[in-house]
C-alpha cells in the first residue's frame, strides 16, 4: 500500500492535482485500478491479448484525470502496457467536416458530436491492438482544430496488455425515432429546426459507434447529478483560464458557455438516463464533483 500510495503522490505532483487528490484516489479508484488488472488477467488466461475499458463522461466530471491515473496505475504499479484513448484525438480533420458541413449539415463543421469523428480510423486502431500489431494513433490539436502533425501521434511497437478510451459520449447508445423528434433546447430549435442534423448525428451514433463498442470489456460512467451541472463545471473551466490568461480571446463568458454545452445536450441527457444500466463501475458525482456513490458491478466499492 506504501508503495501505491507513493505512486498516486508522484502522479499528483506530476499532474498539479490538489493534494486532496490522494484521499480520493486511494478511496475509490485504486479499487477500480485492482479490478481492471485482475480482470485483465481473467481474460489473458483464455486467449484474450487485449482488454479494453471504456469510459464515459461529461464535459469537466473529471474523467480525463481519472483515465490517466488508471494507466499510470496500470503501467507503474501493476507492470502491464497500457495506453491511454481518447475519442477527441479520432476527430475528422477540419477540411473534412468541411466537406461534411457542405454536404450533410452545416452544424458538422463544428467537432463534437458522432459524425464528426473517424470512426475507420478508430476501427483500424481498435484492430491493431487487440491483435498486438504495430499501430501509429492520431493526436488532435485543439489549438488549431485540425489533427496534430504526425511527429506528434502516439506510436505503438509492442503488444499491448491493456487500452483505456475515454470520451465524452464514448457508450451512449442511439435514441429513438421519436426521441428525436423535436429540439431539446433554443440551439437545436433555431439550428435545426427541421431535425436533420440530429437524425444523421443519431443514425452515425448507431451504424458507426455502436458497432466500436463493443471492442470494450468494461465500462467505466462518472455520471453528473444533472445537465446543470455540465453548465457550472465548464464555466469554472473558463473562469481559471481567464485566471491564468486573461487576454485570451478564446475564453468564453457565461453567455457563450451557454450557447456552447447546448451543442451537447442532447446526448448528455440521454446519456445520464441510460448508461448506468450498462456501465460495470459507476461513480456518481454531487454538483462539486465529489464522488457520493460507488459501485462496481452493482456491489458498492470498498464494500
Amino acid at each position: 500500500m506504501q508503495e501505491l500510495k507513493k505512486l498516486i503522490q508522484q502522479y499528483i505532483v506530476q499532474e498539479d492535482l490538489p493534494a486532496s487528490y490522494l484521499d480520493l484516489a486511494l478511496e475509490w479508484f485504486t479499487p477500480l485500478a485492482e479490478s481492471i488488472f485482475m480482470h485483465h488477467n481473467e481474460s489473458k488466461a483464455v486467449g484474450k491479448k487485449t482488454y479494453f475499458v471504456g469510459i464515459n463522461g461529461c464535459q469537466g466530471s473529471g474523467k480525463s484525470t481519472l483515465s490517466a491515473l488508471l494507466c499510470f496505475l496500470l503501467n507503474e504499479y501493476y507492470k502491464t502496457k497500457t495506453v491511454l484513448l481518447s475519442l477527441d484525438d479520432f476527430y475528422l480533420t477540419k477540411s473534412e467536416r468541411e466537406v461534411l458541413a457542405a454536404t450533410k449539415h452545416p452544424l458538422l463543421r463544428t467537432r463534437g458530436v458522432p459524425g464528426t469523428h473517424d470512426t475507420k480510423l478508430m476501427e483500424t486502431v481498435f484492430l491493431n491492438l487487440s491483435s498486438g500489431k504495430e499501430i501509429d494513433i492520431p493526436r488532435f490539436d485543439k489549438s488549431i482544430d485540425d489533427r496534430a502533425s504526425k511527429d506528434k501521434w502516439l506510436f505503438v511497437r509492442e503488444p499491448v496488455d491493456i487500452v483505456i478510451m475515454e470520451g465524452w459520449c464514448w457508450g451512449t447508445p442511439p435514441q429513438s425515432p421519436t426521441a428525436i423528434e423535436h429540439p431539446i433546447n433554443e440551439f437545436e430549435n433555431i439550428n435545426d429546426s427541421d431535425s436533420h442534423w440530429r437524425q444523421y448525428v443519431n443514425t452515425t451514433l448507431e451504424t458507426q459507434y455502436l458497432p466500436l463498442y463493443s471492442f470494450m470489456d468494461f465500462w467505466i460512467f462518472l455520471k453528473a447529478p444533472n445537465f446543470d451541472s455540465v453548465f457550472a463545471w465548464r464555466l469554472q473551466q473558463e473562469q481559471k483560464l481567464r485566471t491564468k490568461n486573461r487576454d485570451s480571446a478564446a475564453i468564453m463568458d457565461e453567455s457563450q458557455v451557454l450557447s456552447f454545452i447546448q451543442y451537447y445536450q442532447r446526448l448528455t441527457v440521454h446519456t445520464l438516463a441510460v448508461m448506468d444500466k450498462t456501465a460495470d463501475c459507476i461513480f456518481v458525482l454531487d454538483n462539486q464533483r465529489n464522488i457520493v456513490q460507488g459501485t462496481l458491478h452493482a456491489k458498492a466499492i470498498n464494500e
